[in-house]
């Protein structure tokens, strides 16, 4: 075999063993970053898998109307900022364990300032021209709520997100009315795989030391 040859399967090796074995979530840009990529992954997948799944064949057509891409996008907004907050819920809930009681407000104002950086990051979309203000404000309401209570796991949140999703989706109230579960059901599913893959890949330890940084 060639040493080009050699060279580009070690590639491809690489990015499956990458793929296997992802690094672990050790830093605060790491959690950031995964959670941001996961809610919004939830977001879209949960939001288009529905509007498709109800339209049938029609969704081809659907999707070249200027009016339902917009207010697709107004649900994928909302939906991914919902998710991120709970998402990160979730991660206090992973995170507790390694701090003591001194020190938990510490990494509750550490994580309340990676979503708050997150969403600041975010462009203002064009329903929501004054920004992500208020959505933050509420998520450190739901944040210190739930911080005062036992750690949250995925079930326990899901459905403020699912809600928010439903309320949003691009499909008229009447043509989804019976379909509240069916979307409940996708969301609840894909946070626990988030909340799974959360708890594989954190170093949680060495995170929550350097959150109290």
């Amino acid at each position: 075999m060639s040493s080009r040859a050699t060279t580009i399967t070690d590639s491809v090796w690489q990015r499956v063993l990458a793929r296997l074995r992802p690094a672990p979530i050790a830093t605060a840009d790491a959690l950031k970053t995964f959670l941001e990529e996961r809610a919004s992954l939830i977001a879209q997948k949960c939001a288009i898998d529905y509007c498709r799944g109800k339209t049938g064949l029609a969704s081809y057509a659907l999707f070249t109307e200027a009016p339902f891409l917009k207010a697709l996008d107004v649900c994928r907004w909302e939906a991914f900022v919902a998710v991120l907050g709970d998402l990160f819920i979730v991660a206090e809930g992973h995170l507790r364990p390694q701090v003591s009681a001194e020190q938990h407000p510490r990494l509750c104002e550490a994580l309340v300032g990676l979503y708050s950086a997150a969403l600041a990051a975010l462009p203002a979309p064009a329903h929501r021209p004054e920004g992500w203000g208020e959505a933050s404000a509420s998520f450190v309401l739901r944040f210190k709520t739930a911080s005062l209570g036992k750690p949250q796991q995925a079930l326990d949140v899901a459905d403020h997100s699912a809600r928010r999703l439903f309320e949003t989706l691009p499909i008229h109230a009447s043509m989804r009315a019976l379909d509240q579960e069916v979307v409940y059901g996708a969301v609840r599913f894909r946070m626990i795989a988030v909340s799974q893959e959360m708890q594989r890949r954190i170093a949680a330890p060495d995170l929550a030391r350097r959150l109290l940084v």
